[in-house]
């Protein structure tokens, strides 16, 4: 009991010390659409829907997946830091502590299993819990708030083994249904849980008690113990993939099998020397397809993998937990790295549950060295918590993380994308562009360029590039959500309300209540006057443009809710500084107020700005004759009757009038 409460200890703090400092790090990558774009993360409300909708996992359909657990975390993440990313890096780190604290606990069992003796075994365990919560090849994982589907699921089937390995050494039979609950949540969290039951298989033929009966007698009770979780692991993946349905399927990759499966073969040995030497990590590697197993990199990488695992097969009785550790690292890469084609060949994420299985080895052939040199393993911790600092200070920002990324991986379209919106945030749009058209000359047939370009075009005004950009983008991915999203965008720019209408229907037909299709179908209305469609968008919820605080701001004045119609075109104007329907009315609340000097200037901007409307004219000549400036009041009032002639207040304006206040 003290000793995995040591391991829990000791992973909380070297998880504070390595991660603690990336607690307030922003979004990444796939967060924005799976995290700042998911409404269903506002509200525990949505729960069933976890369950029964794929849409509540990514307004993306290509993307989207079954994982109601890892949802239900997300959002409770929401609520802890009300939406910021500060609330899910909190959670996430406190899972990663755990899995730590489980690795340690597990690690003793199967060394004291092995006959190490003690303090060898605890002291060996505690350096294995270490080592998983502070290897930079984790760092990903813990990072990349996205992954948190990785590592969540990852935790929760050492969970599951662990307990398995109980119920099965000390014959605890209750430690089944904590294993079931486990599995179970694994499961709703990621597919990748499917290999729990092989995992279990790999200890039943290394440590368990029926491992020299390899015929009959061994295999009936191995189909008898894990028959049902492994039906119940191929079931799941069945209904998973009618859950996603074609779309998602299809999105995953254009490679093949065969030449996923090749490439993989390489991924495999990286994963492999970043164990021992994470000094090449990157965040979105690209990788040359194999297409033939006898180029001389894939030969290699295969012949390393066979030897590999013809070494711990027959070394399995002598080295038990060598063979283990190498068995629980390919298994575990099993549905992400081997034959299922994705897109991305070798996603560091997708190692944080393999990682154990190096750390089981590594313990293995080296267990004495802990006891032996204590010193020598504390310095391994603090080198290892001192490269995932490091990583952690690169996933600090979009730029850091980005540029980074362009260096490692100098073909990546995506990079320069992701950098360019970086960018682009921090007002460098030369910068943003060069990167988008970069983007778009690495990946031509990526619809993300063109799409970003188009918001770039809509930010510098330039109406008939973005228009260009879009159709591309239409061209590219119709079906896309952002591709409606950013059309209905174009048409609001060009005031075609009815086209933006559209356009926004048709991405909330694909993915029902994006904040940012909601708020545009919302404006659309708004501006063709129907304001009953409008005002319960409009406003119950912050605004994310210049046009969607403006048209909030109104319906708050006409609502009779002057103050916060007055905040609301505040922050139209530092979205649009040169709205004139948001200074105007601003101007108009001033006075009504009594704040004169305050719409006086106001006033002054707009018509001297470039806005010379004569409502605004006219009520500047009105506050000037309230302040009591005449001889300005006398010569805007010249400018309104000049300018407009017809306009029905000049005759209550006459120099001889004294307008009423």
């Amino acid at each position: 009991m003290r000793a995995g409460l040591a391991a829990f200890a000791l992973s909380v703090l070297i998880t504070a010390a390595a991660y603690g400092g990336g607690i307030d790090n922003g979004f990444h990558f796939d967060d924005g659409h799976s995290i700042e774009d998911n409404a269903y993360l506002t509200s525990l409300k949505f729960l069933p829907e976890y369950f029964t909708d794929t849409r509540a996992f990514s307004p993306l359909a290509q993307n989207r997946s079954y994982r109601p657990f890892l949802l239900i975390t997300f959002a409770l993440s929401h609520q802890l830091g009300d939406g910021a990313p500060r609330g899910y890096h909190l959670l996430t780190l406190l899972f990663h502590a755990l899995g730590g604290g489980v690795v340690g606990l597990l690690a003793r069992r199967l060394l004291k299993k092995a006959e190490v003796e003690e303090p060898t075994a605890t002291l060996a365990s505690l350096f294995a819990a270490g080592l998983f919560a502070a290897h930079p090849l984790g760092s990903e994982a813990v990072n990349y708030l996205s992954a948190r589907s990785s590592l969540l699921a990852a935790v929760l089937m050492f969970a599951a083994v662990h307990a398995y390995v109980v119920a099965r050494e000390d014959r605890r039979r209750g430690f089944y249904v904590w294993f079931g609950v486990w599995f179970g949540l694994a499961l709703l969290t990621k597919l990748i849980a499917i290999t729990v039951p092989a995992l279990c298989l790999g200890w039943e033929l290394t440590f368990g008690p029926n491992k020299d009966a390899l015929r009959v007698e061994g295999l009936k009770a191995w189909t008898l113990r894990l028959g049902l979780p492994a039906l119940a692991a191929i079931g799941f993946s069945i209904f998973h993939e009618q859950m996603i349905g074609e779309l998602a399927q299809g999105a995953r990759s254009h490679i093949t099998p065969g030449s996923f499966f090749l490439t993989e073969t390489r991924v495999w040995l990286r994963f492999l020397a970043l164990f021992f030497y994470p000094e090449d990590l990157c965040a979105d590697l690209t990788m040359r397809w194999s297409t033939t197993p006898f180029d001389g990199e894939t030969f290699r990488a295969m012949a390393w993998s066979a030897a590999l695992i013809t070494l711990a097969w027959r070394l399995r009785r002598r080295l038990p937990l060598f063979a283990f550790g190498l068995f629980w690292f390919y298994a575990t890469l099993a549905p992400t790295n081997s034959i299922i084609p994705l897109a991305e060949p070798a996603s560091e994420h997708r190692v944080y549950v393999a990682l154990p299985g190096l750390i089981l080895a590594l313990l293995q052939v080296v267990p004495g060295l802990f006891a032996a040199w204590p010193i020598l393993a504390a310095g391994l911790l603090g080198l290892a918590i001192f490269g995932a600092r490091a990583r952690t200070e690169l996933w600090a920002s979009e730029r850091s993380l980005w540029e980074d990324v362009t260096t490692c991986a100098p073909d990546n379209g995506r990079a320069y994308l992701n950098l360019g919106r970086a960018l682009f945030g921090e007002g460098d749009r030369v910068g943003a562009r060069r990167a988008y058209e970069k983007c778009r000359s690495l990946w031509p047939a990526w619809v993300y360029c063109p799409l970003n370009l188009t918001v770039l075009e809509l930010a510098e005004k330039r109406q008939a590039a973005a228009e260009f950009n879009i159709q591309e983008a239409e061209r590219l991915d119709a079906n896309n959500v952002y591709t409606a999203v950013w059309r209905g965008e174009v048409e609001l720019a060009a005031e075609r309300w009815a086209g933006a209408e559209l356009a926004f229907q048709r991405a909330l037909s694909i993915a029902p209540k994006l904040p940012q299709a909601e708020e545009g179908l919302a404006l659309a209305a708004f501006f063709q006057g129907r304001l009953e469609v409008a005002r319960p968008l409009l406003e119950s919820r912050r605004a994310s443009s210049g046009l969607g605080w403006y048209a909030r701001g109104f319906l708050l004045d006409t609502g009779g809710q002057a103050e916060k119609a007055e905040a609301a075109y505040e922050q139209a104007l530092i979205a649009l500084p040169d709205h004139g329907p948001s200074r105007y009315n601003r101007a108009v609340l001033f006075q009504k107020s009594g704040r004169r000097r305050r719409a006086i200037a106001e006033y002054q901007t707009l018509v001297d700005g470039g806005h010379p409307s004569a409502d605004a004219l006219y009520n500047l000549v009105l506050a000037l004759r309230e302040e009591g400036q005449p001889e300005e009041a006398e010569r805007r009032r010249a400018q309104l009757e000049a300018q407009f002639p017809d306009y029905p207040g000049l005759s209550g304006l006459s120099p001889a009038a004294d307008p009423a206040p």
